[in-house]
């Protein structure tokens, strides 16, 4: 994995301290994200730094600036308290299928969490780049993730499978309780099944026994042009 951003792009950087500048500075000199300051530390700048287009400097409150630039960013990066990050962007989120990523440094370097869209968002990916340039510690919270499986919402989508009808959230659930899924796949690659960890709860099959308990995933297919 490289350490790119130019998948997360148009990328926020958002910091309210100057620890915070020093600490996601390697992150926004990768190039493609803008860092967004408060006037009230721009004096603790560096003038060469604040010259450039990828940092900007923002008047009054971070709330109302934040709900202002919500709309322009595929991803935000905060280094800020969890809980703070979790008050502001709370009014802001719609659904997970719009809703940007959302990722949190702490002020240490330490960890990076992905706080929410971490997968169809990206905010899992957007975590594991950004703590791999900072050589941090990624955080990611998903179920999916503690069990190495891939995530169900998204599963398929490097091969341009887009998600159908069905009952996701049903699915996500069963794969959390480790419950066996039935998988019908009707097209595509199948490459998938072989990045799979040992005792998955998939089970592929080319037909539905009627009556089964075992929770199904709508087949794959790819996009209409």
């Amino acid at each position: 994995m490289g350490t790119s951003l130019q998948v997360f792009q148009p990328l926020a950087i958002i910091t309210t301290t100057p620890i915070g500048v020093t600490r996601l500075q390697p992150v926004w000199e990768l190039g493609g994200a803008t860092l967004w300051l408060p006037e009230s530390i721009a004096h603790s700048i560096q003038p060469s730094t604040l010259k450039t287009q990828s940092v900007q400097v923002y008047q009054g409150s971070l709330q109302a600036h934040l709900a202002s630039i919500w709309s322009e960013y595929r991803g935000f990066a905060f280094c800020l308290a969890t809980g703070a990050v979790v008050r502001l962007i709370a009014p802001l989120l719609n659904d997970k299928a719009s809703d940007p990523a959302i990722v949190v440094v702490d002020s240490n370097g330490q960890f990076v969490i992905s706080l929410c869209g971490g997968h169809q968002g990206g905010a899992d990916r957007l975590a594991r780049t950004i703590a791999l340039q900072l050589g941090a510690t990624p955080i990611l919270t998903g179920s999916a993730n503690g069990l190495g499986l891939p995530a169900i919402d998204t599963l398929g989508t490097p091969f341009g499978w887009t998600r159908g009808t069905g009952d996701w959230t049903g699915v996500s659930a069963a794969i959390a309780r480790q419950e066996p899924v039935q998988v019908i796949q009707e097209t595509g690659s199948t490459l998938w099944h072989d990045h799979l960890p040992a005792g998955h709860p998939f089970i592929a099959t080319d037909f539905v026994t009627n009556g089964t308990n075992e929770a199904d995933i709508p087949s794959p297919h790819p996009p209409i042009p």
